[in-house]
């Protein structure tokens, strides 16, 4: 199963490229704290002293390796569609999204789907850069009002920071490179943003709603992301989820992507799992599927749950090496205390890197009446200006690309720079990178260098994916034009002095021309003439001035001429011509020239007389008959 839906995502990968791109890269500044055991620690962190500033520079994540799933006992629909599909010709590759598709909605209307089934078919569609996950739309989902509970904090683990084995923090990380945030919802009521940005707030986790209680909007969500944007406070989202299947985070995904389209999200999308059951490969596989819709989507997904659930519900390994982080470990001193964590202050262990950790609930932020939850993340977002949303802009400033290829030198007249130029920025309002794919005249997509090679008419396809307007794309031209020589070096035929020399003011140039096949005239840079030794093959090269000298001995060698022009558009073309030394003929020559024609002359009045003689003897025994 696994082996038939990575080859499935290879394919659609293939389809895809001219269309989409693989989801936005929005991490400008990322760091991970990773903890091993009791100690913590930062992978792959190097500082640097710069005005005596210290700088983090560098951060690995931890590699993972991958767990092999395994397969299910009800495949064999799945198989054989899977199987037709992977047997398609080149020609039929476009129905394959249709037909995954076409297999994601039986799969989410088929009661025997199994959530291993839905969640490997929705990571093969994102994974593919075949567009975006499908969703429901808000009329096909369930949606009933924000009735929920106020979270529940009675299992939280909480624990005194000299409880655990930790490192202080002045030694993994510089402040610089940590940002402030608050997560909300409509338990914190009606909140002033402009105080809690004036705090020393960042950012903001805002709960857009929850599965928990039916599928719901928080009651505050849209004053809350509103107004945090308006106050320049960048946003991040949390869903509350109720999922311990892929079905169902499917679903809360879908909800999610409506409810979140319009807006500016920088920081991640986290799936919030806070359940106390649910069997432990199904609730990995809920996770899998919401953050694999979200990436789907062009956003950051991330997972959330306190640090016993990460490590007793669900592999949190697999998702650690997939997705970011969110890891919720409360300490005693900042839980519904008036004290805020501090740069200097211990950070919690754990066994897995973490991006983000909810360290406490405080009543310390202004603008905030009561307690709120406490973040610091490890990453940010720093050169994004919060500026609402926007309308997603490609621009492709060269929209007609012509480039000749010289047909003797077999290179461009100039290389290609397909980037230049071209500027993505998203809804989200920050730029973005931007992928392209060139097709050629029968809408097959080939290779830059092959289409760099081959002579033709080429669309460039140009497109991000927007997590507001989905794929974005701009078309420009690419003409790869053809450059033939069209070279006039005529055949040389001279008559040598009575010295053997060529006679004076004899030229190597005469009748000598070049153009290329655009009409474009070509340049004689410089000739030489190239003398063969007919016995042994050898060659020698003479310059025009030692040709124009040299004594042509046409009984023991041959000779040409080698012209080299500059064409436009294609470099350095070279072509041959034959040249033709006629010796003068000596006196003596002559003399001897005379005497053979004389004596041949003779010869042939002889042989005229003996053969009338013949003739006639042969009439006259005729006539005696």
């Amino acid at each position: 199963m696994k082996e038939l839906l990575e080859g499935l995502a290879g394919k659609l990968a293939g389809v895809g490229k001219s269309v989409f791109v693989a989801h936005a890269k929005i991490c400008i500044i990322t760091g991970a704290v990773a903890v091993s055991g009791t100690a913590a620690t930062v992978t792959g962190v190097e500082y640097v002293k710069h005005n005596n500033t210290k700088n983090v520079v560098q951060a690995q994540e931890t590699e993972h390796e991958s767990e092999t799933e395994t397969e299910s006992e009800r495949l064999d629909k799945l198989n054989k569609i899977l199987v037709e599909t992977q047997e398609e010709t080149a020609e039929e590759e476009s129905s394959s999204v249709e037909e995954l598709e076409s297999l994601m909605e039986e799969a989410l209307s088929s009661d025997d789907t199994t959530s291993e089934e839905l969640n490997q078919i929705i990571e093969a569609v994102a994974d593919s850069g075949a567009g975006p996950v499908a969703v429901k739309d808000i009329e096909e989902l369930e949606v009933v009002e924000d009735n929920s509970s106020e979270p529940s904090r009675e299992d939280a683990e909480v624990s005194d920071s000299g409880t655990e084995d930790t490192s202080s923090s002045d030694q993994i990380y510089e402040v610089n490179q940590l940002v402030y945030g608050i997560d909300v919802s409509r338990w914190q009521g009606d909140i002033d943003w402009s105080k809690v940005a004036a705090d020393g707030i960042t950012f903001a986790m805002i709960k857009c709603g929850g599965g928990d209680d039916g599928l719901y909007e928080d009651r505050k969500f849209k004053q809350n992301i509103q107004g945090a944007l308006a106050n320049g406070i960048q946003v991040g989202i949390y869903f509350y989820s109720g999922a311990t299947d892929a079905k169902t985070a499917y679903d809360e995904a879908s909800f999610c992507i409506n409810l979140i389209k319009d807006y500016q999200i920088t920081y991640p999308v986290a799936f919030d799992w806070e359940l106390k059951t649910g069997d432990y490969d199904q609730v990995t596989q809920a996770c899998e599927t919401f953050c694999n819709v979200v990436k789907s989507y062009g956003y950051q997904p991330m997972v959330y749950s306190n640090r016993n659930r990460w490590y007793d519900n669900f592999d949190g390994e697999k998702l650690a090496g997939k997705f970011k982080v969110w890891m919720a470990c409360y300490w005693s001193e900042y839980y519904y205390t008036s004290t805020r964590w501090a740069y200097g202050d211990d950070l919690a262990s754990f066994k897995w890197h973490y991006d983000m950790w909810q360290y406490g609930v405080t009543d310390t932020v202004d603008g905030i009446d009561g307690y709120v939850d406490m973040n610091i993340a490890f990453f940010g977002y720093a050169n994004y200006k919060v500026n609402g949303a926007q309308d997603a802009a490609l621009t492709v400033t060269n929209t007609n690309i012509t480039r000749y290829l010289g047909h003797d030198s077999g290179k461009l007249n100039e290389g290609v720079d397909f980037m230049s130029g071209v500027k993505g920025v998203n809804s989200i309002g920050y730029e973005v990178d931007v992928d392209y794919d060139i097709i050629d005249s029968s809408g097959n997509s080939v290779d830059e260098e092959d289409a760099l090679s081959q002579p033709g008419r080429y669309t460039v396809r140009y497109s991000f994916k927007d997590p507001k307007s989905g794929n974005i794309t701009k078309d420009a031209v690419l003409n790869i034009v053809d450059v033939t020589a069209k070279l006039v070096t005529p055949d040389i035929n001279v008559q040598a002095d009575d010295s053997g020399r060529l006679p004076a003011g004899f030229s190597f140039i005469n009748g000598v021309s070049g153009t290329n096949s655009l009409s474009e005239n070509a340049t004689l840079t410089r000739y030489e003439v190239i003398r063969r030794n007919i016995a042994t093959g050898e060659e020698t090269t003479m310059s025009p001035e030692q040709a124009l000298v040299n004594v042509y001995d046409v009984k023991n060698y041959t000779y040409s001429v080698v012209y080299y022009f500059d064409v436009p558009k294609d470099g350095t073309v070279k072509q041959t011509a034959v040249m033709t030394v006629i010796a003068k003929e000596t006196e003596t020559e002559k003399e001897t020239q005379k005497e053979t024609e004389t004596e041949s002359q003779t010869e042939t009045r002889k042989l005229s007389v003996a053969a009338k003689k013949q003739e006639t003897t042969e009439e006259t025994v005729i006539n005696n008959k």
